[in-house]
């Protein structure tokens, strides 16, 4: 049986809908239908699917039209086409905005089974090497590059509606020691013991990310004031400092924490990273295992 996936079914014929509609039903999937290519929007809109099956010839809004908007709204999405025309100039076209696959009507149902099923297993192929793409396969966090991507979302979000957040930077102090001496084996088992403490800290809306090497970086979305942040940064502090079990090895490390506001230390993803990893090391530098703002809070409250 086919893994879930959301599919919707376009086409102005409705006994081509209600005969695709049927065949796959009863598959693991969940089927939507559309009878026009406004209705489909409208649709794709409101639900984020995996698949369109389209036609092309439809009145108001053509399948290559409808494409178009729905790679626009997303980007990922996977299409396959259907038309009862005898050129290739409809193919043609429909491959060249993006459409992942092409059938002609009418069409056996054999074979748009075969096909089908290799554009779901494709697609879903694409969104696991996507997604691993952007995790971190030590701790399995959001790497570097998927941290971006939610900072400069948590900005534009921010810029809209007036709210603050904030980056805590952090080092995991004398991670050095426990390679050299118990060996990198035991070094990455800390690591992944120390993201899960640090996913515990924070909120399911916050994200926690391994910036490289003993660092890691956190989001903490919409902040309402300074007290909140200092919370969360002495949590952390606390719960690196306890002792961590490691192969039945009592292992003690410590954490440097630096923290930038936005937009009260800086507007962009690179400036508020840096102030923060500014921060962090001005901790390191009075002695480790501790936090400390990249300019000190004169309110309670963020700007």
């Amino acid at each position: 049986m086919l893994p879930l996936c959301r599919v919707l079914i376009v086409d102005d014929d409705k006994d081509i809908r209600d005969v695709l509609e049927e065949f796959l039903s009863g598959r693991n999937i969940l089927i939507e239908t559309a009878s026009n290519g406004a209705e489909a929007l409208k649709r794709s809109s409101e639900v984020n699917f995996d698949v369109v099956i389209t036609d092309i010839k439809m009145p108001s809004m053509d399948g290559i039209t409808l494409m178009r908007e729905l790679l626009k709204l997303h980007p990922d999405i996977s299409i396959m086409v259907m038309t009862s025309f005898s050129d290739e100039y409809p193919e043609k076209d429909a491959l060249s905005v993006g459409a992942r696959d092409f059938i002609s009507k009418p069409f056996n149902l054999t074979e748009f089974a075969i096909r089908f099923q290799k554009l779901v297993r494709d697609h879903q192929e694409f969104q696991m090497l996507r997604k691993r793409a952007h995790i971190d396969l030590l701790t399995g966090l959001p790497n570097r590059q998927m941290f971006y991507d939610r900072v400069t979302e948590a900005i534009e979000y921010s810029r809209r509606y007036k709210h603050s957040f904030s980056l805590l930077y952090i080092d995991i102090d004398n991670l050095k020691p426990v390679n050299d001496e118990k060996g990198h084996y035991m070094g990455d088992l800390l690591l992944k013991e120390a993201g899960a403490r640090l996913r515990g800290c924070v909120r399911k809306s916050d994200t926690v990310a391994r910036f490289g090497g003993d660092e890691f970086i956190i989001l903490l979305s919409h902040i309402s004031a300074m007290e909140e942040i200092s919370h969360f940064a002495a949590r952390i502090v606390e719960s690196i400092a306890e002792p961590f079990t490691l192969d039945g090895s009592e292992v003690n490390v410590g954490s440097s924490v630096g923290i930038s506001i936005y937009p009260s230390d800086g507007e962009d993803v690179e400036d508020l990273i840096r102030k923060a990893d500014s921060a962090m090391y001005r901790v390191k530098k009075r002695g480790k295992n501790g936090y400390e703002f990249f300019c000190k809070p004169s309110s309670s409250t963020p700007q």
